[in-house]
């Protein structure tokens, strides 16, 4: 073995500033519990709990299953919902969608196919 001290990995240059993404919860990841981010957040999981992203877009993959309240800028529903929706921008709710719970947007696109119980309030 060597006595050599591995050095540290090289820090981010200045001139690669980090900028948000999107944070992604896999398809493994069972959560109980909030979230709250300025960043677009992709749930292929479990989530049960509030979700609050003001700044930035909630995606709920297919597959994936969330009770929740929720306030968002952009909401894209693919998978299943229960719970009530506060979007600042609009609420895509995709074909393969299953949704229960009120919606509160100024804009909202609901696919053929979707399937939505609940109320929508449409506000500017």
């Amino acid at each position: 073995m060597s006595d050599e001290v591995m050095s540290p990995p090289q820090a981010r240059s200045a001139e690669k500033p980090l900028v948000p993404g999107v944070t992604r919860l896999g398809p493994t990841i069972v959560l109980n519990g909030d979230i709250e981010a300025h960043e677009d957040i992709l749930i292929e999981g479990r989530l049960h709990g509030k979700i609050t992203v003001p700044s930035g877009t909630l995606t709920i993959a297919k597959g994936a299953a969330v009770e929740a309240d929720v306030r968002v800028r952009a909401i894209v529903l693919h998978g299943e919902f229960k719970g009530t929706v506060r979007a600042a921008e609009k609420t895509v709710i995709a074909e393969t969608a299953e949704m229960t719970g009120d919606v509160i947007t100024p804009k909202i696109t609901i696919a053929n196919g979707a399937r939505f119980v609940g109320a929508i309030r449409m506000k500017e």
